[in-house]
């Protein structure tokens, strides 16, 4: 006779995040798929998308803190995005060593189609979810995104202070 035992919060802690990293990789998937005619991938799209929301543009280090990610990786992803004439790069009028990155017109078109991309790929990812449970896993996750923020070791990474 089998007994079905009802899983403990240290299994469930762990499908979930199992399942965070599943849902994780297929949206980097499915955003790379629909990227890929434009000549990005989602690296370059989340670039694209801090310039876009600063006009004025951003020095490196600040779009490396932004994103997350080190210099010279920033600096291989904006030389993509030169080449493709989606950025241009300026040296600050302070300091010539600094430089900061803007959008060229040629990406303010690009940036209204990824919108309109990454649009879509949200309404598919959140088929069938009503506005209550968007709105419960949004609290989760910031909540989750919260506790990693006050690890010592994640804000160290991030260059960020303990909130």
């Amino acid at each position: 006779m089998t007994t079905s035992r009802k899983p403990g919060k240290a299994e469930r802690q762990r499908e979930l995040g199992q399942m965070i990293g599943n849902v994780s990789r297929a949206w980097r998937y499915e955003i790379n798929q629909r990227l890929k005619p434009f000549g990005l991938n989602q690296s370059m799209q989340q670039v694209l998308m801090q310039l876009h929301r600063n006009p004025e543009g951003l020095f490196q280090r600040e779009l490396a803190r932004r994103l997350g990610i080190e210099g010279p990786t920033l600096v291989r992803l904006l030389d993509q995005l030169e080449k493709q004439e989606l950025i241009r790069r300026v040296a600050s009028p302070d300091d010539k060593r600094m430089k900061y990155s803007l959008l060229t017109p040629k990406a303010a078109r690009q940036v209204a189609l990824i919108e309109d991309a990454m649009s879509e790929l949200r309404s598919v990812m959140m088929q069938g979810l009503s506005s209550d449970e968007i709105e419960a896993g949004l609290e989760i996750m910031q909540r989750m995104h919260q506790n990693l923020l006050e690890h010592d070791e994640y804000c160290m990474q991030q260059g960020q202070e303990k909130a």
